[in-house]
């Protein structure tokens, strides 16, 4: 089957209209992790409770590549065990949406699935 093109309709609609952006009140986990090759960042907010992920929002500056594959992330995360989630490779995401990507993109591709483990691993917010 022959992959999307980063201009398709869905992938373009997912950019101008990206689910889970914005901020979670009260988040349990939070996060900031930069790419520093193109100058985008994200943030990452989760709520997790008794070790599932029961909310996840992103925010930040990034192109499309950056905000389609966090968008599409976020909602898959949702409920899934943060084990699980920690498991998590870059081919998952891609897989995701199933579109080319180059090469200069890949670390764009990936920002939102390192942002949301480093969030797990070290973004506990302490009460």
């Amino acid at each position: 089957m022959k992959k999307k093109s980063m201009y398709d309709k869905k992938i373009m609609d997912l950019w101008r209209n990206p689910k889970n952006f914005g901020e979670l009140r009260n988040p349990t986990h939070e996060h900031s992790e930069p790419n520093t090759i193109c100058g985008d960042e994200m943030k990452i907010h989760l709520k997790v409770e008794n070790g599932i992920i029961k909310d996840a929002k992103f925010f930040g500056t990034g192109c499309l590549v950056c905000i389609v594959f966090a968008s599409q992330l976020t909602e898959k995360i949702k409920k899934m065990k943060v084990e699980d989630v920690l498991k998590l490779r870059n081919e998952d995401l891609l897989k995701l949406l199933d579109i080319k990507i180059t090469s200069l993109k890949m670390q764009c591709a990936c920002l939102s699935l390192n942002a949301v483990q480093n969030c797990l691993k070290k973004g506990k917010i302490k009460n």
